[in-house]
């Protein structure tokens, strides 16, 4: 089959809306046995070019157990003369072997491709080759040797594209597979559902209490390093960058609107961008970035996991690494638990129903904002207080408005139907 075309047909390439001019082999090695490692340059008629790889016969599962066997250290050449570098931590050393059966192939990813070994293993292969420090690699490296956070699957072991002049690009990431009982946007819209069908609300905000603290545990972590993880101060050319961007995406939802013949008060928008400046003087650290319910694993016995701190991979890697205030982290999720609520109606019941249905979900919503925010500030005011500024009231609706608006333009582009969701939140001068 013509690359090109292969290319096209695979669920990971992200290049599927533009019109293909050339594929090439630029680079090849075999760092097992029958499956050779493709790195394929992607020309297009408009637009910069991409690199991305191929890994041929991952399905075989004596393939992907050689693949596992390449983490303990293993050093190949590629015929272009640069090196994949396989490094281990040293969570392999203490691996049983018999828990990394049985191997499959998982099917669910789209950008990325992963293997699971039995239920001790997970491997990642990135398939956009961007050299760099790839955040999901570098932060799971920091979390697992340099902290005493748990609650992320621990990296295992990284394979990098190296250069003859030093540069390195993430190819992979193998860390430890968690048994859980599903995302958090799955689990916490369960017990939404048994709230809206007459059940009590304590035990989902309970969930939520403890989602809150594994957040703050989380923040505290990325804010307790040195060098790419110590903590800096925001000043003013942070600020007013930040107030940029969020005036930039209400602009972009705005001009999307109008074409709609949707308007929106504008200028009481962008006057609540201006609590943007409440972070002059806080910290700024790592975070996670694309923090929402669907980055959240549930264990079965209720904590809470964080995943995927790759961010937007369409993004430069620089913009996925700047350190922002953990609040961002914050409004992702509130957002996140407002779109469950509203998702959660819409499939709870008849139209007879939907009044009630609207009424408890509100009410829901409120307790669990709240709930959120005083068990995430307790453990930040009390653990890492020099992380979050006096007030974060009017921040944190800044970066709430910043978010609402992007999903205006993203649901205006994909889901007509979920549109009202974001806007009410952009309508809504407290963004709640």
């Amino acid at each position: 089959m013509e690359l090109a075309e292969q290319l096209r047909q695979a669920r990971w390439f992200g290049g599927k809306s533009r019109t293909i001019s050339d594929a090439r082999v630029v680079d090849r090695a075999c760092c097992v046995a029958d499956a050779p490692l493709l790195l394929v340059d992607v020309s297009y008629t408009s637009g910069p070019p991409d690199t991305y790889v191929m890994v041929e016969g991952l399905g075989d599962p004596s393939t992907a157990r050689a693949v596992l066997g390449a983490f303990q250290g293993a050093d190949v050449a590629t015929d272009a003369g640069q090196r994949l570098e396989f490094r281990p931590t040293h969570v392999l050393e203490r691996l049983e072997q018999k828990r990394t059966e049985p191997v499959a192939l998982m099917r669910a990813e789209q950008s990325n491709t992963s293997i699971r070994y039995g239920d001790a293993l997970m491997l990642k292969l990135f398939r956009r080759l961007q050299f760099g420090p790839n955040p999901d690699v570098e932060v799971g490296w920091f979390l697992t040797e340099h902290s005493q956070f748990r609650g992320t699957p621990a990296v295992a072991g990284s394979l990098d594209y190296v250069r003859d002049d030093g540069q390195r690009a993430s190819l992979a990431l193998l860390q430890e597979f968690v048994v859980n009982r599903g995302d958090a946007w799955s689990t916490i819209r369960a017990r939404l559902s048994e709230v809206l069908h007459g059940g009590d609300m304590s035990s989902s905000l309970t969930s939520i209490e403890r989602l809150a603290l594994t957040t703050a545990d989380l923040h505290v972590a990325l804010g307790g390093g040195d060098a790419d993880f110590a903590p800096e101060v925001t000043d003013a050319g942070d600020v007013a960058a930040w107030r940029a961007a969020i005036h930039a995406e209400v602009a972009h939802a705005s001009d999307g609107l109008a074409r709609r013949q949707i308007a929106i008060d504008t200028g009481a928008l962008l006057r609540r961008a201006d609590g943007i400046d409440g972070l002059l003087g806080a910290a700024k650290i790592r975070h996670h970035g694309d923090y929402h319910l669907g980055q959240v694993l549930e264990r079965e016995d209720g904590s809470f996991v964080v995943i995927d701190f790759e961010g937007e991979p369409s993004k430069p890697l620089a913009q996925r690494r700047e350190k922002r205030s953990p609040l961002r982290d914050v409004a992702g999720m509130l957002r996140s638990l407002d779109y469950a609520r509203h998702v959660a109606v819409q499939s709870a019941g008849t139209d007879a129903e939907a009044t009630d249905h609207v009424q408890i979900a509100g009410a829901w919503y409120s307790a669990a904002r709240q709930a959120f925010l005083d068990a995430y500030l307790r453990e930040i005011r009390n653990a890492s207080p020099a992380l979050l500024p006096t007030d974060v009231e009017a921040p944190l609706a800044a970066l709430e408005l910043e978010k609402a608006a992007y999903e205006v333009s993203y649901e205006l582009n994909n889901r007509p139907d979920w549109l009202p969701i974001p806007l009410a939140a952009m309508g809504d001068t407290e963004c709640r």
